[in-house]
């Protein structure tokens, strides 16, 4: 009997999704090492990033590793062969999943060695030096990975757009014109309304009721996320990455609720597309009103 050693580490995610929200699935992918090599070819790195790409936008539960050495070499040098592919992977895998900005593993290692006779030997031969990926994850359609860098503002977009930043107190208003409404308060990672916010909502509902000319775009913004990889932050209370728009939409919600006609309004997420010139980043987390028509 010959022994073929399988390496599996679990590397397990911890995030603040709900799953019950959404569909999670799993699927397995392996990659293959030349003989005696624990580093991946250049063309096995690149088919495994492609992979990884392929699934689309997704958010990672957790990954599995299983890492498959042939009956060649001693007990002790397989076990760290197949040890040293499995961390390959891993170190792979996880810098593709720190990206998310939203993720932490914590490794478990359990060494299994499994009994061969020379007929299955021979049979999985060509299928050992590999490492076996599974993963369990679910999609997020409101990342949107594949939009252009070059699709968002750029400094003069972003210079000029300060220049149109106004209060209720500049006269006249303008089309055009961006209302940022201070001292605005909510539950972090949530579009949920604190009560200290109650003063400025009245101060901001008397001044549409006395402008009833204005037609808007309520306009919510974020904070602290990484926009090469995500276009918004994740509202916690249903797993999706569009708090913007969530809590553009509360504010839709409430001026609603309290009389303003909802064919004054609109509202809309634009995560961190447009931050703050020169201000802490913390402060990028807002709601402005855009002045879209004055009639």
């Amino acid at each position: 009997m010959k022994q073929l050693f399988t390496f599996l580490l679990l590397f397990l995610v911890s995030t603040g999704y709900s799953q019950e929200l959404t569909q999670v699935k799993t699927d397995k992918y392996s990659v293959y090492f030349d003989f005696d090599k624990h580093k991946l070819t250049d063309v096995e790195d690149q088919k495994l990033k492609d992979y990884v790409k392929s699934l689309g936008n997704i958010v990672i539960l957790s990954i599995g590793l299983e890492g498959f050495c042939d009956d060649r070499g001693s007990v002790e040098y397989n076990r760290a062969l197949s040890q040293r592919r499995a961390k390959t992977v891993e170190d792979i895998l996880q810098e593709i999943a720190s990206k998310q900005k939203n993720v932490e593993g914590k490794g478990k290692i359990d060494l299994r060695i499994t009994e061969l006779s020379a007929d299955e030997l021979d049979a999985t031969r060509t299928l050992n030096r590999r490492v076996d990926i599974y993963l369990e994850y679910f999609h997020n359609d409101y990342i949107d990975l594949s939009k252009p860098k070059d699709s968002l503002p750029t400094k003069l977009e972003l210079a000029n757009r300060s220049l149109r930043l106004k209060t209720f107190e500049d006269k006249p208003l303008k089309v055009g014109d961006i209302i940022k409404l201070k001292d605005l308060y909510f539950e972090g990672g949530r579009a949920v309304l604190l009560r200290k916010s109650e003063k400025q909502l009245e101060k901001l509902l008397n001044e549409l009721r006395s402008n009833p000319n204005f037609k808007f775009e309520i306009q919510g913004h974020v904070c602290c996320i990484d926009t090469d990889y995500f276009r918004d932050a994740v509202d916690e209370d249903t797993g999706i990455s569009n708090l913007s728009e969530a809590r553009a939409k509360a504010i839709f919600a409430y001026l609603k609720a309290n009389g303003i006609p909802e064919e004054r309004m609109s509202y809309k997420g634009y995560g961190r597309d447009f931050p703050l010139q020169g201000e802490k980043e913390r402060n990028n987390k807002r709601v402005e009103i855009c002045i879209k028509e004055i009639y």
